[in-house]
């Protein structure tokens, strides 16, 4: 006969038994493996300091036995010994009838995007090579088509020559990206806000023909992050694009800054990141498209080249920082970016 044990130790999900003071009282195969800690390493201890800092899912532990009421918990990043983000369901415990604690449930999100990031980098040097080798043939093709528009009065030859210059310049953007992709981030003590408003300005006037309104949301207190505004200034681009892009017929764009509620201890210190983000009103995406957005090449935009958002990712990671998205169909999308403090 299968054991009631066997059957939770097979789910795919961590389960862990609280009593009413928020202490460890079971967990199962999948728990010790998230949390990297065996049962007799963490039964009896409270939840909060088994998840260092975790602010999010503690206090509605209490607040489950108390009210007996169930809570779910989206896409929470924590630290269990490393960085996960995670999604959280809590749940009263009862036993004849009466609490006695709370049951949690934890799925991490280990998606698609983030599997393909150990495959990203090693193209990067043959992404490099080949863009490198394309790149200057391209000048000499865009300066002939120059010189011949210059010397032809026919206006369907003009027709074609100004085809073969935007093609040219389309694919010179394109190319910019990958080598931005292979250079290596130069860290200086960086004001995100300024960064920011850099990207705001250069993408004005695409803003204002869209008919987007425009509002920012500043802590003026953030510290400096460390970072390489070059392509901090290319994630925000990217991102704002993308907003403007999902709002052909106008929309409200919003952007904000604050320190994160998340933090991780290195070195026993407190490791705390600025949050940047930028949410959009436009047409969304479904939970299937959303979970591919940081595949390199992935792209459901007409002429989209897919390297956008896998390069912003990997820009950020480069940082120490993490970039996630929520978005829903028809109610817009939201990009989250953690950039660590200067220290």
């Amino acid at each position: 006969m299968i054991s009631l044990d066997a059957i939770i130790n097979s789910l795919e999900e961590a389960i862990i038994l609280l009593d009413k003071s928020a202490r460890i009282l079971y967990l199962n195969k999948t728990a010790e493996e998230l949390l990297g800690k065996s049962s007799k390493d963490v039964l009896q201890k409270k939840f909060s300091e088994i998840l260092d800092g975790e602010r999010v899912v503690t206090p509605l532990i209490k607040k489950a036995i108390n009210e007996a009421r169930s809570f779910k918990i989206k896409s929470v990043s924590t630290n269990a010994g490393r960085m996960i983000n995670a999604d959280f369901h809590l749940s009263p415990f009862f036993s004849n009838g009466k609490i006695e604690g709370a049951v949690l449930s934890v799925s991490e999100n280990i998606n698609i995007s983030e599997r393909e990031d150990y495959d990203f980098d090693p193209m990067v040097y043959l992404i490099g090579s080949i863009a490198h080798e394309i790149k200057n043939p391209l000048g000499g093709i865009k300066g002939a088509a120059q010189l011949l528009r210059n010397k032809t009065q026919n206006a369907s030859i003009d027709e074609y020559v100004d085809l073969i210059i935007r093609e040219t310049d389309r694919l010179n953007l394109i190319l910019h990206d990958y080598l931005t992709l292979c250079k290596k981030p130069v860290f200086n003590p960086v004001n995100i806000h300024e960064v920011m408003e850099q990207a705001l300005s250069i993408m004005e006037i695409p803003i204002r023909k869209a008919g987007i309104s425009l509002k920012r949301s500043y802590d003026p207190s953030l510290p400096q992050v460390r970072g390489d505004e070059a392509k901090l200034l290319q994630v925000f681009l990217n991102i704002i694009k993308n907003g403007i892009e999902s709002m052909k017929g106008g929309g409200r764009l919003e952007v904000s800054t604050s320190p994160s509620k998340e933090s991780v201890r290195e070195g026993g210190r407190i490791k705390r990141w600025a949050l940047i983000s930028v949410r959009d009103t436009g047409r969304g995406m479904s939970e299937k498209d959303l979970q591919k957005i940081f595949i390199p090449f992935y792209t459901k935009k007409k002429g989209g080249t897919g390297i956008g958002l896998a390069l912003s990712k990997k820009i950020i990671k480069d940082h120490g920082g993490l970039i996630k998205a929520k978005s829903q169909v028809n109610k817009g999308t939201s990009f989250f970016i953690y950039i660590p403090f200067q220290t």
